[in-house]
């Protein structure tokens, strides 16, 4: 078991390194079914023993959504077949255990996961007991075990979850206007006028994860803006829930294999009418802090089909005021000289994605 050496798209070099590696395909790093962690770790020479017996946690990534979906799906599974065994975690390069993100202990609680069992991987070691489960689900396209689904429901009862009973919870991203992070332009005036239709509206990252999930348990409705917060959906099993899915990237199914045996029905509208993003060296777009447009008729028709008649108080001047506050607030941030981009390919990207949305009055605000 050695640190990780390396990083990229969330794939890590680094953890067990598997005597048959070839052969070890279902306990590496898969999806879609298929592994993704293309070689094996580099053995050192000198390797410390760990003569104590112990499980494979995962890989402890700083973002949630990853962490959930791809780098601790075994976690529920070794605490509860080895529960009074040792939990091995590597740290992205560079990391120490005090930087663990407060995510990642909040999970290993609600899997039940004793903190004096986790030992961080810092320096190679020969473990002489090394128990592992395969990923319980994948990133896309591999859909959980109904094994895996009873053990969550298991889980959530054994922590004692109190659902937060609400015909309607939205799960917000408005929070990431702040700091210019992938969002939909006025999201707050929508926040606003759900609350007026009696919405509750949540913004997960300001509140403990068990309170999250209660209010993910006991909603009858639970409307995400996309993002990572999906993930959260993942830590619970089935339930007779209808989940819908704001698309704030055109065309995207995030965690469609994973919510859809969880849930009796799951929608994906078409939120967007276009966005609007900065470019890396080399011209590659990053998606993920693009800002995104709100197609106003669609997301009118799709609260109204929800039962949600958010037209009648709809104020569109209101909105297209938050709109382009938040686009010039993204603008400042994103276009920043210190940010890792191609600046000014950038700011020929974004001039044109404003013209297309019909927003040219923003241009000006380029620098």
């Amino acid at each position: 078991m050695v640190p990780v050496s390396e990083s990229a798209n969330m794939v890590q070099r680094g953890g067990p390194a598997w005597p048959d590696w070839r052969g070890a395909g279902a306990l590496r790093h898969n999806r879609s079914g298929q592994p993704v962690d293309r070689f094996p770790p580099a053995l050192p020479d000198q390797q410390v023993p760990f003569e104590e017996p112990a499980t494979w946690g995962g890989h402890c990534v700083g973002h949630f959504g990853h962490f959930i979906a791809e780098h601790g799906t075994r976690v529920l599974q070794s605490r509860a077949a080895h529960g009074d065994k040792a939990m091995l975690f590597t740290l992205e390069p560079g990391k120490t255990a005090e930087a663990a993100p407060r995510f990642f202990w909040q999970i290993l609680a609600w899997y039940g996961v004793a903190p004096e069992r986790v030992r961080f991987v810092t320096r190679p070691l020969r473990v002489a007991e090394l128990w592992a489960a395969p990923m319980a689900e994948q990133w896309a396209h591999v859909p959980p075990a109904p094994g895996y689904l009873d053990l969550l429901e298991a889980n959530a009862a054994a922590r004692g979850l109190q659902p937060k009973p609400a015909e309607t919870v939205y799960v917000s991203r408005a929070g990431m206007e702040a700091t210019a992070e992938g969002h939909g332009a006025g999201e707050p005036y929508l926040e606003q006028a759900l609350k007026t239709l009696g919405v509750t509206v949540i913004r997960p990252e300001a509140m403990p994860l068990a309170e999250q999930l209660a209010h993910y348990r006991g909603a009858k409705t639970l409307i995400f803006a996309e993002g990572s917060a999906m993930h959260g959906r993942q830590l619970l099993g089935r339930a007779d829930q209808r989940v819908v899915v704001l698309n704030r990237r055109p065309g995207m199914r995030i965690a469609l294999s994973a919510l859809q045996p969880r849930v009796s029905e799951l929608i994906y509208v078409e939120a967007t009418r276009g966005t609007a993003s900065v470019l890396w060296p080399g011209g590659k777009p990053w998606l993920v802090r693009a800002i995104s447009l709100y197609n106003i008729d669609v997301l009118l028709g799709a609260f109204e089909a929800l039962g949600l008649p958010l037209s009648t108080v709809w104020d569109g001047r209101a909105y297209e005021e938050a709109r382009d506050r938040a686009i010039r607030n993204w603008i400042r941030i994103r276009l920043d000289p210190a940010q890792p981009i191609d600046h000014a390919a950038s700011r020929q990207r974004v001039r044109e994605d404003l013209a297309g949305l019909g927003l040219d009055h923003l241009i000006a605000d380029l620098p």
